[in-house]
């Protein structure tokens, strides 16, 4: 989510990034909770802006400098959305930093190291190469819309990541959640929540 009023201090990559967006005191917390271990479940509410600014947050961190941040979204239209606010929120155009991937359309570049892409698409990646090269985090964002789907995709990326990639990170997102349940399938992940702007 992330319709709300924001003020972005820089353009591209230079200076960090900063936002009024409800989530963003809580972004130093979920970089330190991804740097100590590699699951994470993070509960706010629609508009707290962890769609747009999480995965923005995540993109300098030691652990993603070589590889990918996929940000799995269960429909089209919101993987194309999320991508097109995120490129705004740089002050670039999609398809650089941040691109997208779905069904018959996608827009990524050489530069790009986030990418929306529907967790449908992402399920067939992921069964045709489970050790998933060149990818440090997934990020499954509205989880709370529970799907067939999204449920597989979360299993196989934990068998990638107890398998062969122990340096996966994975943080589920949602916006309502029971996360006691979710955390302790992420193999006792924290859980971080934000409360949200108050209206």
């Amino acid at each position: 989510g992330g319709l709300a009023r924001r003020h972005v201090t820089s353009g591209a990559m230079n200076a960090p990034l900063r936002t009024d967006l409800p989530i963003e005191p809580l972004i130093p917390e979920i970089q330190a909770a991804l740097a100590a271990a590699p699951n994470l479940v993070l509960e706010a509410p629609p508009g707290a802006g962890k769609t747009t600014r999480v995965p923005l947050a995540l993109l300098e961190a030691d652990w993603a400098k070589n590889g990918r941040i996929v940000v799995l979204e269960p429909r089209r239209l919101a993987a194309r959305g999320a991508a097109a606010r995120m490129a705004t929120m740089l002050g670039e155009e999609v398809g650089e930093t941040v691109g997208y991937r779905v069904r018959l359309d996608r827009k990524i570049g050489p530069k790009t190291r986030i990418e929306a892409v529907t967790t449908g698409l992402f399920l067939r990646q992921l069964q045709g190469d489970p050790a998933l090269p060149g990818v440090a985090a997934i990020l499954f964002d509205e989880f709370h819309e529970r799907s067939i789907e999204s449920d597989m995709a979360l299993a196989f990326a934990l068998e990638a990541q107890a398998a062969l990639r122990p340096d996966l990170r994975l943080l589920v997102m949602s916006a309502t959640l029971d996360g006691e349940s979710v955390a302790e399938r992420l193999l006792g992940a924290k859980r971080l929540r934000s409360e949200g702007r108050s209206f």
